[in-house]
């Protein structure tokens, strides 16, 4: 009896919006670290909402940045290593 295999095996599990689940993490934890800095009273608003602004453009970055055809996180650990092997 012959089995039919999937030839998409490889590919990474998509689950919400195209991203994957590390992906995904990573917009979740600065969605998170975005609202916690809004919410505290630590200083003005103005500076809190910059402050809860980049923090979400940083973890949006991470989730859909890529630059030729490669994710974000993986350019930044490329450069890591290089950095820490020169």
């Amino acid at each position: 009896m012959p089995a039919r295999i999937p030839l998409d095996v490889d590919l990474e599990d998509r689950l919400l919006f195209g991203l994957t689940p590390t992906r995904l993490a990573y917009l979740v934890v600065a969605l998170l670290a975005s609202f916690s800095v809004w919410s505290t009273q630590w200083t003005s608003t103005p500076i809190r909402a910059a402050a809860a602004l980049a923090l979400l453009v940083v973890g949006v970055g991470a989730a859909w940045g890529r630059w030729r055809a490669r994710p974000a996180d993986r350019w930044l650990s490329d450069a890591v290593v290089f950095v820490l092997s020169t």
